[in-house]
């Protein structure tokens, strides 16, 4: 019966010792979101993020192209009663800090402002997946 104590002890004990060392970040939401055609979601902020259209012109993995292409997304943001429409494009080959690029803009929703980026849109177009349905991957920070 000792044994039987010491054991279920030890075993309560190195659960504990487990579930503290959990990181709390693990179950925080998060800012990044993916979100399909026609689908919305919320972030932990409370900005409500809906995708009204994705037209994915970009080169597909596998192909011959004269030309990049481009991924372009119009996102409806949300806060409250207050919302706004952008549209943002990826474009390949655009280097960060450059003026051209237009992958990212800033929205104000209840009096607060936000950083909204669109990350990608995927799955990524090969020759054999073109006709997949796609989702953007958006994320929006407070400023």
């Amino acid at each position: 019966m000792v044994q039987l104590t010491k054991q279920l002890s030890g075993l309560l004990i190195l659960g504990t010792l487990c579930f503290a060392a959990c990181k709390s970040s693990d179950l925080a939401p998060t800012n990044r979101i993916s979100v399909g055609l026609n689908q919305s979601a919320r972030l932990s902020s409370g900005v409500a993020v809906r995708v009204d259209s994705i037209q994915d012109s970009r080169c597909p993995t596998g192909g011959i192209c004269i030309w990049a292409g481009q991924a372009r997304v119009k996102l409806s943001l949300s806060k409250g009663s207050d919302s706004t429409t952008v549209g943002l494009i990826l474009e390949p080959g655009v280097m960060a800090g450059s003026p051209k690029r237009q992958d990212s803009t800033n929205v104000t929703l209840s009096s607060e402002t936000y950083k909204v980026i669109l990350k990608d849109v995927i799955p990524y177009s090969t020759t054999t997946n073109q006709n997949l349905p796609k989702s953007a991957v958006v994320e929006v920070t407070k400023l």
